[in-house]
């Protein structure tokens, strides 16, 4: 297995069990004033960025198309249910997809609308979509734990920082 593809699944993973603690209201609930949208939100955010490389057509990936208002925002049932499809798909892609040439279209202004089309691989999104749900897991677990949720100190961690962790694991076993 690629191992894009497993960073991808590693995060997923983390992602399910993160849900499966959840209860509906606290995936649904909107903890102000320190956050405005909750956590059914950014789980959507997260599998649009999977869909859009899912659903790319004629190489072109396009990150401004979004699902937003469905039944994934506020039913976990319907996020774990997605989840296990892009995890479904992320093992069947092959090797040779890695390096397709794609266009990616996303937007880039606040103050308007305004898209910009860039040139990237396959494999390039695909660790992209791998480190924005780390980095929406993160945030997930503050609002988790604003709403009072115990959750693993170890969910959210960027890859390079867990290769740090462990390097300073390591270092610390041999200074003893």
């Amino acid at each position: 297995m690629h191992k894009i593809i497993l960073g991808s699944i590693e995060v997923l993973h983390e992602l399910v069990q993160f849900i499966q603690q959840l209860d509906d209201e606290c995936y649904r609930c909107s903890p102000q004033p320190l956050f405005d949208s909750p956590i059914g939100h950014h789980v959507r955010h997260i599998l649009d960025m999977y869909q859009a490389l899912m659903l790319s057509e004629h190489n072109l990936i396009d990150y401004d198309l979004r699902r937003r208002g469905g039944e994934v925002e506020s039913k976990r049932c319907e996020a774990l249910k997605e989840l296990v499809a892009v995890g479904n798909w992320l093992i069947g892609l092959s090797q040779d997809q890695f390096n397709e040439v794609k266009i990616v279209t996303t937007e880039v202004c606040l103050s308007q609308q305004s898209s910009e089309r860039f040139t990237s691989t396959f494999g390039r999104e695909l660790c992209f979509a791998s480190s924005h749900a780390t980095h929406h897991l993160a945030l997930l677990v503050a609002i988790a734990k604003s709403l009072n949720v115990e959750v693993s100190g170890q969910l959210g961690i960027a890859p390079a920082t867990a290769s740090f962790l462990r390097q300073q694991a390591t270092t610390g076993l041999l200074q003893d």
